[in-house]
């Protein structure tokens, strides 16, 4: 039962349920989002980026609960083919703040009127913002998690040079999702074929200089997001180690 609280429960899971009834409340927003002429819902593949966005949090649970068996022998054999598959499934998460794009793709919008005055667009831009912003939550609490069984097991700075690397290849990740439309089922289906489209893909310069474009924002958000989380956990457990002391 130590060994558990070491790693942050119960509280992690108080936290993991906050984060799931604020998802079903986003995905409310999403089916109750519609364009000014009726019609089908047009997010409803947020439902499905979301369930994808939760699966590394999932995994980070699991590596928990195999960080917990005795045999030394038996966390480094599963620890890694799950730890893969987190990284493999991670940029699923914060990918979700790129569909951003979508209210200006699809909500109507006439040439030379002022439709940031309509209350109807901004449901739609907030619904799309509210879902990206679950998605940096998941991806940073995920992080985080498996931050801390790293640390445990290198110290502070392989725990923050594996932080560093996971964003990074998160970003690329992000960009690949987005603008070449791979996804993680891809690379596990298909390794060989998404390794050379993708290659082919960079061995044009101008895209390699519009992915360094864009990942530079995505690795500055999601750093952004995850300083911000872990300092705060941090002094929070300072805070209440000294009250701790203190009585």
């Amino acid at each position: 039962m130590q060994r558990w609280r070491n790693l942050g429960y119960p509280e992690k899971w108080i936290f993991y349920v906050l984060l799931f009834i604020f998802t079903v409340i986003g995905m409310k927003y999403v089916i109750g989002t519609r364009l000014p002429g009726g019609g089908r819902p047009p997010y409803l593949f947020l439902i499905w980026n979301a369930f994808l966005a939760w699966i590394p949090l999932g995994l980070a649970v699991l590596l928990d609960l195999i960080h917990l068996l005795t045999s030394r022998t038996a966390r480094l054999t599963l620890s890694v083919p799950v730890g893969l598959l987190w990284l493999f499934f991670y940029p699923n998460a914060a990918y979700l703040i790129t569909d951003l794009l979508h209210p200006f793709n699809r909500y109507p919008i006439a040439a030379g009127t002022r439709f940031w005055e309509e209350i109807s667009f901004w449901d739609h831009l907030f619904t799309l913002l509210f879902a990206g912003l679950l998605g940096l939550a998941l991806a940073s609490v995920s992080l985080a998690s498996v931050h801390q069984l790293v640390r445990k097991a290198g110290g502070r700075l392989a725990g923050w040079a594996f932080a560093v690397a996971v964003l990074l290849l998160s970003s690329f990740g992000i960009y690949l999702g987005r603008f070449i439309r791979w996804n993680s089922w891809d690379l596990l289906r298909h390794p060989g074929f998404v390794l050379r489209e993708t290659a082919a893909y960079f061995a044009d310069a101008a895209n390699v200089e519009h992915a360094l474009a864009f990942c530079k924002w995505i690795f500055l958000i999601t750093l952004f997001c995850y300083v911000v989380l872990y300092g705060f956990a941090r002094v929070f457990r300072s805070s209440e180690r000294i009250r701790g002391e203190g009585t």
